[in-house]
């Protein structure tokens, strides 16, 4: 068992803040499977959406920010009105947490990731975060704050 499925399952209760692209592949993918392989951004993970569907159905609650809801928006606008509509419906069912720009831009890891990943490390302490970016997952480890890299969980057993 690795430490990343040792943090999906302690943090079961009490939810996870999922990182803009395992969300984005989730909303698609709950809206029309088939239209993962027609958006460059999720179309890489067409395979691997009943994982990422049960990684995110896993925690009784989601975070997110206003930030990743914006990133979710603009990389699945050329889905149209059944991916909005998808949209609509997760927004109303995850818990969004605020984190001004002002704030983001004083994280050490803004400058290097860019202000999304920062309001998400700003908003980390305490909470996990589940990601597949890479750069984000090593940020947050070197500062002891529990994540886990999807990449990690593809092929694990759980």
């Amino acid at each position: 068992m690795n430490e990343d499925v040792d943090f999906l399952r302690k943090h079961k209760t009490k939810g996870a803040l999922i990182d803009a692209n395992l969300l984005l592949v989730y909303i698609v993918g709950k809206a029309d499977p088939r239209m993962l392989k027609r958006n460059h951004h999720t179309k890489q993970y067409e395979s691997d959406f009943p994982l990422v569907k049960r990684v995110v159905e896993h925690f009784r609650t989601i975070y997110t920010t206003p930030n990743i809801v914006t990133e979710v928006s603009n990389l699945g606008q050329d889905l149209k009105e059944v991916f909005f509509s998808r949209l609509a419906l997760v927004i109303n069912n995850i818990e969004e947490q605020y984190c001004s720009s002002k704030e983001a831009a004083t994280d050490p890891c803004f400058r290097k990731l860019g202000l999304t990943d920062a309001g998400i490390a700003h908003l980390a302490a305490g909470r996990l975060v589940v990601t597949a970016d890479l750069a984000l997952y090593q940020s947050l480890r070197k500062r002891q704050i529990e994540a886990v890299n999807f990449n990690h969980i593809r092929f694990s057993a759980w």
